[in-house]
């Protein structure tokens, strides 16, 4: 599911960007602030904390699957917030391995960014009402999950990786690795594409796509056994557009293919995951 993600994106929670993700408006001119040049005329240089408050409040619609590996869809809308000052930030970033919490910036230069984060999504990964074969089996509950994340970028092009271990419930691993080109069509519309792949550990493959001794007998269905391996391969394409230097409008698409025992498990409906998802913000 990192495939929006970057996610969510990479847009779970667009802020500082949207994995994720298309609201953000890019890392030179969100991340890293350029210190004015002196009285003595000298180029301006990188202030990678800046103690300046940087704050977008947004509100965004999504649609996307009900569950990983469903083919039911939902649409929602979420509130979207984004608070840093210096290494801090509250929100969520490009690549990082929680969709929305808070976290801080280890290192992070003109081209470099390596963090860590620790948050969640209130909203349940899958609910036994989601399908006819899930009834019975009980819901799959939301959880918290720290990660660290790293990002490599120049000029137009962005390199980002994470991953995340869920610190409640025992949900498992997943990590993701990305890259993402941007182009500036216009001084106010950016554009961005890139493919995506996502991994996971055994924990996390069993939780979302495994079939226990108990669930087999409620759904009549053989157990399944789903291992460790790439979960997702897939890509995403985004766009913002500045409508003025305080508003902007964002529009953001992925797309994932899921694989191995992930792809092969009963509890898949369809391999294919996609995600829509439009939102507007306000910077101050």
């Amino acid at each position: 599911m990192s495939i929006a993600f970057g996610i969510v994106l990479p847009l779970v929670m667009l802020t500082t960007s949207m994995r994720s993700s298309a609201a953000e408006k890019s890392v030179d001119a969100n991340d890293v602030q350029p210190v004015a040049a002196d009285a003595n005329g000298k180029s301006s240089v990188f202030d990678p904390f800046s103690d300046k408050w940087k704050i977008q409040l947004g509100a965004g619609v999504i649609n996307e699957a009900r569950y990983p590996g469903s083919r039911y869809d939902f649409t929602r809308g979420i509130p979207l917030v984004s608070v840093s000052y210096g290494r801090f930030f509250i929100g969520a970033v490009p690549g990082s391995g929680a969709p929305a919490g808070a976290g801080a910036y280890l290192f992070r230069s003109e081209h470099w960014a390596v963090g860590l984060d620790i948050g969640g999504d209130a909203r349940k990964p899958r609910r036994s009402s989601d399908d006819p074969i899930l009834r019975g089996w009980g819901d799959i509950p939301g959880a918290a999950r720290a990660g660290m994340f790293a990002r490599y970028t120049w000029d137009w092009l962005s390199i980002r990786g994470s991953i995340s271990d869920a610190v409640t419930h025992h949900e498992g691993v997943l990590a993701s690795f990305a890259i993402e080109a941007k182009y500036h069509a216009t001084e106010r519309l950016s554009l961005s594409i890139g493919p995506e792949v996502t991994w996971v550990n055994d924990q996390y493959a069993s939780t979302f796509f495994g079939i226990d001794a108990a669930q087999s007998e409620i759904a009549g269905i053989a157990p399944y056994r789903a291992r460790s391996g790439i979960n997702t391969v897939g890509g995403s394409a985004g766009a913002m557009y500045m409508l003025t230097d305080h508003w902007s409008l964002g529009a953001h698409v992925s797309y994932g293919r899921l694989q191995g025992d992930a792809a092969d498990s009963p509890v898949t409906t369809d391999k294919t995951q996609r995600l829509y998802a439009g939102f507007v913000m306000y910077r101050f």
